[in-house]
């Protein structure tokens, strides 16, 4: 058995979610609804103000890509829990398994 699984498969994770976010209409139609909403701050907004909102953004999906991931891997180790598998190396986000 693999002595890490829950970090040797965060790269397959993110490459699984990848597939089915560009094949899931709900997400394809708020993300295009975020493109509107980008285009028409980009026409009201100042430059500075842009900038400051661009970085916002970033910040915001940096967070909750951790939030996803985070919440991903308890997904696993619950499920791991469930099948006797244990994770072995005490990485655990910094929670209490």
């Amino acid at each position: 058995m693999i002595e890490d699984f829950f970090k040797d498969s965060t790269s397959c994770i993110m490459e699984r979610l990848g597939r089915v976010y560009t094949h899931n209409d709900e997400y394809k139609h708020v993300l295009r609804k975020e493109s509107v909403l980008a285009e028409e701050l980009e026409h009201t907004l100042s430059k500075e103000h842009l900038e400051l909102v661009k970085k916002y953004q970033i910040a915001i999906s940096a967070t909750m890509g951790v939030c996803e991931l985070l919440a991903y891997r308890q997904g696993m180790r619950d499920m791991g829990a469930i099948m006797g598998i244990n994770n072995t190396t005490g990485d655990s986000d910094n929670e209490d398994n």
